[in-house]
């Protein structure tokens, strides 16, 4: 008798689709049972497998059509969380119920980016064009590739990017992935890839750039995202797994996942083997718990200061802008000034300037100092040598 693994997760979210076993999935809401249209009948009446399913959401159960078969249900350690859309009239409603005193500081973020940067927001669903298409993966590929080496972590998206690349085109145009990107001016700063079934958003690779990090964009990317998926009749934002900390503050419905280890009734070998299996499971749940209070140190070592550390420049008080108007101006967009980048964004947040009236003027080459300008204050910076 074969046995057959199904990451029921994957199968519903990046695929689109129901595990041809189940007749239907149940939601936890008030809402009909969603049918599958690519039920099998013969899985159910000539069972001859022992399926090990598991990473199933408690609000999204499957439902089997008869009683053939035997369910053994094992919890699984990891959690997963989502928002549950249901009653919100758009963004500002929901995080004034999730974070009652503190949702103007949500709001108080998007704006302070919107004033200091020319920003707009687009999501592609349902149309995509192809040189779009490949210039924002080109851009959310590079903002991984900054992200993760300040982290001096290891990004698994990026391990398979050729692959994603691929993907997802087609599911865009298809409506079974979207694409989220904030734009400042026509440069992407956020970019996000989402997948959808039946009217519920995964979020499932995002990246934005490091230079913006003062302005919270993580925050912005999901508070935009709220607005569109509530206007667009979506029932669900859906995050996965991983115990992070903006998932337990932005969630409303943190969930268990459930393994289900399935095999037929009247079969002594199905009985043994699928035995064996939910022992395997309970066993690797265990040494999940075990392990992951030591996974979580050993990440949290292995995590570094941002490629341009504080102690590697001085910044001075923010000032009355005073200063010698001969002085050369330097572009930090160039890769010689980019170090400036940051610092300057860091400038933009704390004085509440706009982009388009600040300049970056070099005290001396020499000393790397520089004055960074805005229209009422300047800030002077200092690297070491």
């Amino acid at each position: 008798m074969r046995k057959e693994h199904i990451d029921y997760f994957f199968e519903l979210f990046e695929k689109c689709s129901i595990p041809k076993l189940f007749s239907e999935v149940r939601p936890s809401e008030n809402e009909k049972p969603l049918i599958n249209p690519d039920y099998d009948d013969n899985l159910v009446h000539n069972p001859d497998t022992i399926y090990s399913v598991f990473f199933i959401p408690d609000y999204l159960k499957p439902s089997l059509k008869n009683d053939r078969f035997v369910i053994k249900k094992v919890d699984q350690f990891f959690k997963g969380y989502a928002i549950f859309l249901e009653g919100f009239a758009n963004a500002d409603a929901y995080i004034k119920h999730r974070f009652r005193s503190n949702a103007k500081a949500i709001r108080r973020r998007v704006k302070r980016l919107e004033s200091c940067f020319q920003i707009s927001y687009k999501t592609y669903y349902g149309s995509i064009e192809e040189d779009e298409y490949a210039f924002f993966m080109d851009s959310l590929e590079k903002m991984l590739i900054r992200r993760f080496e300040q982290r001096n972590d290891v990004s698994q998206s990026l391990l398979r990017w050729d692959h994603y690349k691929k993907m997802y085109f087609s599911l865009i145009n298809e409506k079974k992935a979207s694409m989220f990107v904030a734009f400042e001016g026509d440069q992407p700063i956020i970019v996000s890839l989402n997948h959808h079934f039946q009217n519920r958003l995964f979020s499932a690779i995002s990246s934005y750039d490091i230079d913006y990090s003062k302005f919270s964009l993580g925050s912005v990317e999901i508070y935009k995202k709220l607005d569109w998926l509530i206007e667009n009749n979506h029932k669900s934002y859906e995050m996965g797994m991983g115990d992070l900390s903006y998932k337990r503050e932005w969630c409303n419905h943190i969930y268990n996942f459930e393994h289900q280890i399935i095999y037929p009734k009247k079969s002594v070998v199905g009985f043994v083997k699928g035995n064996i299996e939910c022992l395997k499971v309970k066993l690797k749940e265990f040494v999940f718990k075990v392990a992951y209070v030591r996974y979580k140190k050993y990440k949290a070592k292995r995590k570094e200061n941002p490629v341009i550390p504080t102690d590697e420049y001085q910044v001075s008080a923010i000032e009355e802008a005073l200063y010698d108007k001969d002085l050369k101006i330097v572009d930090y967009n160039t890769k010689e000034y980019s170090p400036l980048r940051r610092i300057v964004f860091d400038f933009l947040y704390t004085s509440i300037d706009n982009v388009n009236n600040v300049r970056v003027l070099e005290v001396s080459e020499k000393e790397k100092s520089y004055l960074i300008v805005g229209s009422a204050k300047m800030q002077k910076v200092v690297f070491n040598s």
